[in-house]
């Protein structure tokens, strides 16, 4: 499984979202997850080592009425604690690959990237962090 479809599953188990990966179709998806080109490497002693990768998650809102605007800014205020959270309340789902997932985040604040008379496109990073340990040949 790719990390990508992990946090997209990861995603999922908000019960809000159904996210699709790398793309946003022309308006008609509302959630899409695109790969930064970020990642940070950190050996340890015991020949495993830490990867940190970092992505953004666009979320597309309405916000026509000033309702719908407090409701998108509380869903995506409520979405990052959600993410706060998840690692406290629920022990993060299952990896392959020698992989084990530490800590998953949202990294600052959704901030709308573009926006016309109906809906809002919102933009905010999130990132990952997991332990591969090596395989030994």
């Amino acid at each position: 499984m790719t990390i990508s479809k992990y946090i997209a599953d990861l995603l999922n188990l908000n019960k809000e979202i159904s996210i699709e990966t790398n793309h946003i179709k022309d308006g008609s998806d509302k959630y899409g997850l695109f790969k930064s080109p970020s990642r940070t490497v950190r050996d340890s002693i015991d020949g495993s080592y830490e990867i940190t990768e970092h992505y953004q998650f666009n979320a597309r809102q309405k916000t026509v009425s000033e309702s719908e605007r407090k409701e998108a800014d509380e869903w995506l205020e409520d979405l990052a604690y959600w993410a706060d959270d998840l690692g406290h309340v629920y022990e993060f789902p299952e990896l392959d690959g020698n992989r084990r997932v530490k800590s998953f985040s949202i990294n600052g604040s959704p901030y709308p990237m573009e926006a016309d008379d109906r809906e809002t496109l919102y933009q905010m990073a999130l990132s990952i962090t997991y332990v591969r340990e090596r395989e030994v040949y």
